[in-house]
């Protein structure tokens, strides 16, 4: 849509999408801070060490991302196509990175991981849910060709490119509206507390294999079964969500049979 929000200051422009993905993660952080020291129990000494082990693997998170989704486009390509990120390479990359960071620089008593990872998937929603407004501006991670009222025509980004003149399904705001109401949800729902992450990989699993269908953008190839006019299917993506969805069930399995044997 608006990929810059002023034009030029200085000689230099500010990407919206920018601007939004660090929002998103101040705000991101903020959240994680607050709940740490009012909800899980943590000094603010610790809150801050566990904070700045957090901002590292954003970091490795933002470094993977970028390093996967080019050598993936690379190969696919046949040439070098570095620039885009994958958000759940990046989700699958931080996370490994915050859980080695965790067990080799903290050393405090008070370390439940789970509890910790529940209140960090959850600032990650949030940021997501930011960011995925950044990708609306920008003019990426856009849907297919639509008729419908919900259609939007970009005239920046790479939608104009690919579908130049058309409307496209804005699946980027689809996504954004998913992750704000799971993000209160996994908040307010008394059901779901302390079971966050499970309740995580399993819900943006389906949703991501479901809105998958309505991406008009590449999504990439690696087991091609289905073929449309827009991508080839399962997508990547959705290989990487079945596997989150499954490793939801092992956590609630894992922990349901944790409870059995306590009685």
């Amino acid at each position: 849509m608006y990929p810059f929000i002023i034009p030029d200051v200085f000689g230099y422009v500010l990407p919206v999408y920018d601007l939004l993905l660090i929002t998103g993660v101040f705000l991101m952080l903020l959240y994680v801070a607050n709940r740490f020291e009012k909800t899980d129990g943590f000094t603010h000494k610790q809150a801050n060490r566990i904070l700045f082990l957090i901002v590292i693997s954003l970091l490795s998170a933002l470094f993977i991302s970028f390093v996967v989704d080019g050598v993936f486009h690379s190969i696919e390509e046949g040439e070098l196509a570095f620039g885009s990120l994958n958000f759940l390479s990046g989700l699958i990359g931080g996370f490994a990175t915050f859980f080695i960071l965790m067990k080799y620089f903290y050393k405090e008593e008070n370390k439940d991981m789970k509890r910790i990872a529940n209140t960090v998937i959850t600032g990650v929603v949030l940021a997501h849910a930011i960011g995925r407004i950044g990708c609306f501006f920008a003019g990426c991670c856009y849907g297919i060709v639509t008729n419908s009222v919900l259609g939007v025509e970009f005239l920046h980004g790479h939608a104009p490119e690919v579908y130049p003149g058309a409307s496209v399904l804005p699946t980027q705001l689809f996504e954004s509206f998913f992750l704000f109401v799971l993000f209160v949800v996994l908040n307010k729902v008394k059901v779901l507390k302390n079971k966050e992450v499970e309740t995580y990989v399993i819900a943006y699993g389906i949703w991501r294999i479901g809105i998958e269908f309505l991406r008009g953008d590449d999504r990439g190839v690696l087991l091609p079964i289905l073929k449309t006019s827009y991508n080839v299917f399962p997508t990547p993506a959705q290989l990487l969500s079945v596997f989150m969805i499954a490793f939801g069930i092992y956590l609630i399995a894992k922990t349901k049979k944790q409870k059995l044997n306590t009685i």
